[in-house]
């Protein structure tokens, strides 16, 4: 094989090796975040409240980590100090994250200093799918994109009331499992809007968000859920979709808050993220390496034997 024919080869298919590879699109931090206003439990028992936060590394992997607390109103020595709860469900999300490998930790949760509230926030590389807020302590929450709109943002948001017998109860330790709720009031706002008021006497979970989404024309309910529930043995933290809930999938507005008071009543709130910042494939250059190898020797190859038919 002649020298010159071996050096165009060789200049041929290290060529590619300089060949601009394309650029990875890589989410920037605090792309996605959420804001949650918490307040003072009203409940006089323990109460759960616990939320999930799932993410993905850009086109890659899904992670989640879930917080769980149990809050209780007589447990708190100062009722107007309500950052003390926060950082409760602050430590809580923390201890939950303790078992992902730190590279597979896309979130940060913060606290703002003697502040009731809570900052979810995507990392570089990373982007905040989906997280919901399930609250049987019946505290008062605002939700808010920090100063961002929903709709603009692309952020989907649902509301699905179930009840806390669902939480509480224990076959053979407590008494009959509730289908209604019992007496109390809901409370949803947007924005700087004039509140609305539902009473709970005895109604069911679909009759209520019947009745939010008729006097709210930003929502309606659907009968199919935002997003998959996560499959989960423990069904008192993780409970099935019931069949209905109330989803607000264009709201234009900043924030949304949520107040029950009806002590047989939770609400799980969901929130959607768009979720749209794939990256593009890099050719790693390790590959490109091994693809020069191969054809050098595979060009080495076809010269002999040409070089030995030749010959013969």
């Amino acid at each position: 094989m002649k020298r010159s024919t071996l050096a165009i080869i060789l200049t041929c298919c290290s060529s590619g090796i300089f060949v601009p590879s394309a650029f990875a699109i890589t989410t920037p931090a605090d792309q996605d975040k959420l804001r949650i206003h918490t307040s003072m439990p009203r409940r006089t028992s323990d109460s759960l409240f616990s939320y999930t936060a799932e993410w993905r590394i850009d086109d890659g992997e899904l992670y989640r980590s879930t917080g769980l607390s149990f809050l209780n109103a007589h447990k708190f020595d100062d009722p107007t100090q309500a950052h003390a709860v926060t950082k409760k469900l602050l430590t809580s999300m923390k201890d939950g994250m303790i078992q992902l490998d730190p590279n597979w930790r896309g979130i940060t949760i913060t606290q703002p200093p003697e502040q009731a509230e809570l900052i979810i926030a995507n990392k570089t590389g990373y982007s905040l799918t989906t997280v919901t807020v399930r609250d049987y302590s019946n505290q008062g929450l605002r939700f808010d994109l920090a100063d961002k709109n929903f709709n603009a943002d692309g952020v989907q948001v649902a509301f699905d009331l179930v009840f806390s017998a669902d939480v509480e109860y224990l076959d053979g330790f407590s008494s009959k499992k509730a289908l209604t709720a019992s007496q109390g009031e809901i409370e949803i706002k947007i924005d700087d809007q004039k509140p609305i008021h539902i009473k709970t006497d005895g109604k069911t979970t679909r009759e209520l968000e019947q009745e939010i989404a008729k006097q709210l024309s930003v929502s309606h309910l659907a009968e199919t859920p935002l997003y998959p529930g996560m499959v989960s043995n423990d069904t008192r933290n993780n409970k099935p979709f019931d069949g209905s809930e109330v989803q607000f999938l264009n709201l234009a507005a900043k924030s949304i808050a949520i107040d029950i008071t009806d002590p047989a009543l939770g609400v799980l709130a969901k929130f959607k993220f768009k979720d749209e910042n794939h990256s593009v494939k890099v050719v790693e250059p390790r590959f490109m390496l091994g693809a020069l190898a191969l054809t050098v020797l595979l060009a080495i190859i076809y010269f002999r034997r040409k070089n030995q038919q030749k010959s013969i």
